[in-house]
């Protein structure tokens, strides 16, 4: 009986910890990327799961440092940088995480949020 209500409790909290994982935004390239981060307008498509709702109630927390413009078709936001410096890119990292988004796939390549901070929005 002790192993039927383990394996239960896996059942549940493995497909708990797949359903976290799930929440992958991406960008469609390096070059777009980085061009993004040189003019200030970074695009980054979120998760089809996110509402406009979601994304505007998170975003408004941080119009100091950048607006989101979210088009809901196609679950692309446009980061518009108050200030385009690596800090005020930082919290781009924040309002991804606080949507429940982990990690950014960009050509196939998945980066967590602080390699993806590293790599692309630091410089």
């Amino acid at each position: 009986m002790k192993h039927v209500l383990f394996g239960i409790f896996f059942l549940f909290t493995g497909s708990y910890s797949f359903s976290q994982v799930a929440n992958t935004a991406s960008c469609s390239s390096i070059k777009n990327l980085k061009e993004g981060v040189s003019s200030g307008h970074i695009e980054v498509t979120l998760p089809s799961q996110l509402t406009p709702e979601e994304v505007a109630s998170f975003a408004k927390y941080y119009e100091p440092f950048f607006y989101v413009d979210f088009n809901a078709k196609n679950h692309v936001a446009t980061f518009q940088m108050v200030s385009n410096t690596a800090d005020a890119r930082r919290v781009i990292i924040r309002f991804l995480a606080a949507n429940q988004i982990q990690t950014v796939t960009i050509e196939g390549k998945s980066y967590q949020l602080q390699d993806f901070y590293q790599n692309f929005l630091e410089k």
